[in-house]
C-alpha cells in the first residue's frame, strides 16, 4: 500500500490481485472518494486518483463560486471568469500530466 499527499488530498493506493485501486480523502474530512476500478498499473491508479482528486476540488470550488453569486455577491461576469479559471486550471494541469507522464 502506497499513501501519497496531492495537492492536499491524501491518496491511498491499495494493491489487489488484479492491480491497484485509489481511496483519496482530504485531512479534515473522514469519507473517502474512490471510483471502485481496479487499474493494472500503479501508475495508472495514480492517474486515476489525481483525476478524481481534481474533479472533487472543483465539485466543491464551483458549488462555492455559484453559492455567492445566488448570494450576490458576485456577478454574473465576474461567476463565468471564476468558472472559467477553476476548470482552466486544473484542465491545463492535467494535460500537461499527459504530456509529461
Amino acid at each position: 500500500m502506497s499513501k501519497e499527499i496531492y495537492h492536499g488530498w491524501h491518496v491511498e493506493l491499495v494493491p489487489e490481485a488484479t492491480g491497484y485501486s485509489f481511496q483519496c480523502w482530504l485531512p479534515s474530512d473522514r469519507l473517502a472518494v474512490s471510483d471502485r476500478h481496479t487499474y493494472p498499473t500503479l501508475e495508472s491508479a495514480r492517474f486515476a486518483a489525481q483525476t478524481r482528486a481534481d474533479l472533487e476540488a472543483v465539485r466543491w470550488a464551483l458549488k462555492h463560486c455559484y453559492a455567492n453569486y445566488i448570494q450576490g455577491n458576485l456577478n454574473s461576469d465576474e461567476y463565468s471568469t471564476l468558472e472559467g479559471l477553476i476548470v482552466g486550471v486544473l484542465t491545463r494541469e492535467k494535460t500537461s500530466q499527459l504530456l509529461v507522464g
